[in-house]
């Protein structure tokens, strides 16, 4: 383990990182934040302008400390974990500067919640009391979680080549990574092209709806990352019924892979209407969509809710238009069970992922055949494809530890909240990156202990690294081995 190369790749993030801080100062000018410092300049940008500057001057001498050169698979574990958490931990010092938060935890929590993509929040309510600048600011971070700081990383620093794979692979929002061009750079190019015109297509539409500027960004800030912030205390029941139909496309388009979206831009439409994921991806919306309008006719809940909220949860956004804390359990308990779905394979949904699902379900149906028929030989397809046993045991293996992660959260959240509902929801909401839960997590976590809110925090950057990645650098054989080639083939999956 070379931790030079380590700190010095570290070091090129941050400087990178830095340059973030710049856009919640347009905010903070424009709307002229109190205090006013020297009686005309808003103290809010002078706190984003020194972020920006301490952030940059802090990557300069990590990155001349270990030079960001190639790196192995075992080390590029290590940078993706630690990115996280020290991108998190810089990125709460807003909230703690602003005096919005006066808790570390609390503002750890609400950082990490962002660069995530979980969408939970220990924000005081109403939400509207708080800077506008701040709560871009959270958005902001959603949208860079989003697609992915390495991501970002790979396609900027022209000094990664051979050891952006094993970043990408790291860090990427899905189990598997698609080669769209020859060099991986170019592949991670692409994939925040896509991101930036699906984010520029829905902040044209939401002003062509008369949503204000200030709105239309930040919701698609943190609706293409499948993230869920919103700066109104009613989410997106804020808006008109004609604004939230506009939101329903683009998280569902935020939940299906990108490569699939690079092959329709490409004119290759026929890839993506015969993908076997993206099939059953818009089949678990219309099923879970029918059941809550038939079961919810007696309450008055209208499709309009019904749709939002089946493609909300089932792609980790976490909006919400209505109060589904208190629809039927069943209702609820169909809620949960697309919070564990998640959204589909390279898209920026958290979750087990729908990929995962069908295979899972397929491998079933294949041992249900052989057990009928002992001397029948079944493979498993995902279309035309046979998938390989090696993937099929990684898949098994996932499944089983993101139940078991789970169960521990569950476990510790319950004994923390003492409540059943609440401990179950919790555990599900972080570790699948969706947001809002049930109980006393419906809307926010301001009731959560401390104690509880640091375990949900680290369920949530677990989540968000597909776990395997965060459990690897708990393993002493990570750092004995010079190079392992095999530590991350789950991402073929």
């Amino acid at each position: 383990m070379r931790w030079k190369v380590i700190v010095g790749n570290l070091g090129s993030i941050l400087k990178l990182f830095g340059f973030a801080f710049l856009v919640p100062v347009i905010p903070a000018l424009w709307y002229q934040e109190a205090p006013l410092f020297l009686g005309f300049f808003p103290a809010n940008a002078l706190i984003y302008l020194f972020l920006a500057s301490f952030t940059v001057t802090l990557g300069y001498p990590a990155q001349n400390f270990g030079r960001p050169e190639d790196f192995y698979q075992n080390e590029a574990i290590v940078i993706v974990s630690l990115t996280w958490i020290v991108l998190a931990l810089i990125s709460s010092l807003p909230f703690l500067l602003t005096s919005t938060l006066t808790s570390p935890i609390d503002a750890f929590f609400e950082a990490m919640s962002g660069m995530t993509t979980t969408g939970a929040t220990v924000l005081p309510f109403p939400l509207e009391q708080h800077p506008r600048s701040l709560m871009l600011w959270r958005g902001f971070l959603q949208w860079l979680g989003g697609m992915g700081i390495i991501v970002l990383s790979v396609a900027i620093l022209t000094k990664l080549s051979s050891g952006g794979l094993s970043l990408l692979e790291a860090e990427a929002p899905g189990p598997s990574i698609t080669r769209l061009k020859p060099k991986i750079k170019e592949t991670a190019k692409i994939l925040w092209y896509l991101y930036c015109l699906f984010t520029l297509m829905l902040i044209l539409l939401l002003l062509g709806a008369r949503v204000s500027l200030y709105d239309a960004v930040y919701h698609s800030f943190t609706t293409m990352p499948t993230g869920g912030f919103s700066p109104h205390s009613e989410s997106i029941a804020y808006f008109s019924s004609t604004v939230q139909w506009i939101f329903i496309p683009f998280m569902i388009i935020a939940g299906v892979n990108f490569s699939l979206h690079y092959q329709a831009f490409k004119g290759n439409f026929r890839k993506l209407l015969k993908n076997s994921e993206f099939k059953a991806f818009l089949g678990i919306i219309a099923v879970s969509t029918i059941i809550i309008t038939l079961v919810g006719a007696s309450m008055g809940i209208p499709l309009r809710d019904a749709l939002f909220q089946s493609v909300s949860i089932l792609t980790t956004t976490g909006y919400t238009t209505a109060a589904f804390d208190r629809w039927p359990e069943v209702l609820r308990l169909l809620l949960l069970i697309l919070m564990f779905i998640g959204g589909s394979a390279g898209s920026t949904g958290g979750g087990l992922k729908v990929m995962r699902i069908v295979l899972v379900f397929k491998m079933i149906k294949r041992k249900f055949k052989e057990f009928i028929n002992p001397r029948r030989v079944e493979v498993v397809r995902m279309g035309d494809t046979v998938v390989d046993e090696k993937v099929l045991d990684m898949v098994v293996m996932f499944f089983c530890a993101y139940l078991i992660i789970f169960a521990i959260g569950a476990f510790i959240m319950v004994g923390l909240t003492g409540d059943l509902v609440t401990g179950i929801a919790a555990s599900a909401t972080a570790l699948g990156n969706v947001g809002p839960g049930l109980g006393l997590v419906a809307t926010d976590f301001g009731e959560v202990q401390q104690s509880g809110k640091l375990i949900m925090a680290i369920f949530m950057w677990i989540g968000r690294l597909e776990v395997f990645t965060a459990i690897a650098l708990f393993s002493p054989q990570l750092y004995k081995k010079r190079k392992l080639r095999s530590i991350l083939s789950f991402r073929k999956s």
